[in-house]
């Protein structure tokens, strides 16, 4: 029954009145089961004569559910050891959700499918899924025609041709989101292929793909895809033999769908969420998406190899689609644990959460504490840290405002012109720090000789930043100052496999951890470090 349908029915059977009695069902979405009759307060609901389910995966107490008449609105939890589902979002054992009228449940996940309906209908959920009952009918009446507008929509260029937009028009806008990965989670090569061999090299992933989509159409879900694509940007792939095949998936999923498509570098690619961004703030008719109902599926999920022979599995490719999910806010599910309600998987958790550097407060900035900043006479410092570490940061933050003359080679144009800015400073007395990376012994040789030259203490201070770190900040600095030259991933890994932990017998006075302590020019920029940018 339609939710326009509904309040209609609300209406009329109250009389306009407040004063009725509610009751609550489930009802069943086949005639192969019963409808249950649920009473006030708790109910067991499973594997029984009045439900008419008889599979064994159905436990006699699947579902415990909490009805309150008044409120129109029901606490599930699941008792069964197999999970249920509720609008298409497993829930597992011990887990607790709360449902309103018109959600759909599953009492084992994929199968036996109930609506939650209160008679007569809540008319105030009804001015909370849409204020204008008017606007409801016409929904209501468009609803049946929405699968033959399927396959007809619009093309829309975003940043100049930096990401591609398609809206289906059928396509409405929800509070709820299903979304969706596209290769590897909705479709796989009919070749056996990593990657297609063709535009015409694809199939559906499972036969479920196509049953669970509907259902979440049906449960008022608006279904989005969000895709890297930067074979698009790098030419390797036509951007209208792209176009042609969404037309063709979502032709074959027969479901209205929005398809974001990311083809450059930036803040629209995953695990970014420009994508997501411009679906809040353009493509959903100012209607606010609550994210505790939404959820995201992608097979970039961090899993390792698994399996053997026909059934191995290569390890996934990346973390994208599970921190994008995390960067957003909403539910992340791998599409075996979504379309085949197969338990969660094991995944390779990494120690890096760019966030927990800005939260955590208690981590000094130097260790030991006891560092003299700066030091009662002239010294020199050497900087020790791979690319993107923070050592400049710290030396214009820290070592800039107490007159240390800082030398970098980036700047100054080599290592010899850093020298002579240092011979230049200690002859005049000024204390000075070396800014380069300084991985290795030899690096670090000719400036603690030069310290010894003019009889001044030399001490070292590393940048005490793990590398996933280092890469997120690297991956910052691009997106946020274009005036830095892009790092070469060989040139970073070369200076990784180079680097050399300094020690004080090479002449250093004392060996200082720095710690990493951003700062930043807005909000927006610190929300933007908070993030996940690592794709792996």
């Amino acid at each position: 029954m339609s939710i326009a349908n509904s309040f209609k029915r609300s209406f009329v059977d109250s009389g306009g009145s407040k004063s009725f009695k509610r009751t609550c069902i489930l009802q069943p979405m086949a005639s192969d089961y019963n409808c249950i009759n649920l009473s006030s307060g708790r109910n067991m609901v499973g594997r029984s004569c009045e439900t008419g389910v008889r599979d064994v995966h159905c436990s006699k107490r699947q579902l415990e559910l909490d009805v309150d008449m008044e409120n129109t609105r029901a606490k599930l939890r699941v008792i069964g050891v197999n999970p249920c589902s509720v609008n298409g979002l497993m829930v597992m054992q011990n887990n607790e959700c709360n449902l309103e009228h018109g959600d759909i449940i599953e009492l084992v996940y994929g199968k036996y499918q109930f609506e939650l309906q209160f008679k007569p209908t809540p008319t105030a959920e009804v001015k909370i899924k849409n204020e204008n009952k008017n606007q409801l009918n016409d929904e209501a009446k468009s609803s049946d025609s929405r699968s033959s507008k399927v396959g007809a929509g619009k093309w829309e260029s975003v940043g100049n041709g930096v990401m591609m937009v398609y809206t289906d028009d059928a396509v409405q806008a929800s509070t709820k989101i299903a979304g969706y990965d596209i290769d590897g989670t909705i479709i796989t090569t009919k070749s056996g292929n990593v990657f297609p061999k063709h535009a015409d090299d694809w199939q559906i992933l499972y036969p479920e793909v196509l049953k669970k989509l509907k259902l979440l159409q049906q449960s008022g879900y608006k279904i989005c895809f969000f895709t890297n694509q930067g074979g698009i940007g790098s030419g390797k792939i036509k951007l209208d033999d792209f176009k042609q095949k969404i037309k063709d998936i979502l032709t074959k999923l027969g479901v209205p769908v929005q398809v974001f498509i990311a083809i450059e570098e930036g803040h629209y690619r995953k695990p970014l969420i420009g994508m997501w961004q411009y679906l809040v703030e353009h493509k959903n008719d100012d209607i606010d998406i609550d994210l505790s109902k939404s959820f995201y599926v992608g097979d970039a999920a961090g899993r390792p190899e698994s399996g053997s022979g026909k059934n191995k599995r290569r390890k996934d490719h990346s973390l994208a689609d599970r921190r994008f999910a995390a960067n957003v806010g909403v539910s992340f599910y791998t599409p075996e644990e979504h379309f085949l309600g197969k338990p969660t998987e094991q995944w390779l958790k990494s120690d890096y959460k760019p966030s927990d550097i800005i939260n955590n407060s208690d981590i000094p900035l130097l260790e030991p504490k006891n560092i003299e900043l700066p030091a009662d006479n002239c010294e020199m410092i050497i900087m020790v840290g791979l690319p993107g570490s923070g050592k400049s940061f710290f030396c214009e933050e820290y070592l800039d405002q107490h007159n240390y003359t800082i030398a970098n080679a980036d700047k100054a144009g080599s290592t010899q012109a850093c020298l002579k800015i240092c011979e230049k400073a200690l002859e005049a007395g000024t204390s000075c720090v070396v800014d380069n990376t300084n991985v290795d012994v030899e690096s670090r040789k000719k400036f603690i000789t030069l310290a010894k030259r003019y009889n001044v203490p030399c001490r070292c201070f590393v940048m005490n930043v793990q590398v996933d770190q280092v890469r997120h900040n690297i991956k910052y600095r691009h997106l946020t100052d274009t005036s830095h030259s892009k790092i070469n991933e060989m040139v970073f890994n070369m200076m990784k496999k180079k680097y050399t932990n300094p020690t004080v017998d090479e002449g250093f006075t004392h060996i200082v951890k720095v710690n990493l302590k951003p700062k930043f020019k807005s909000t927006t920029e610190e929300q933007l470090y908070k993030l996940y940018l690592l794709e792996k």
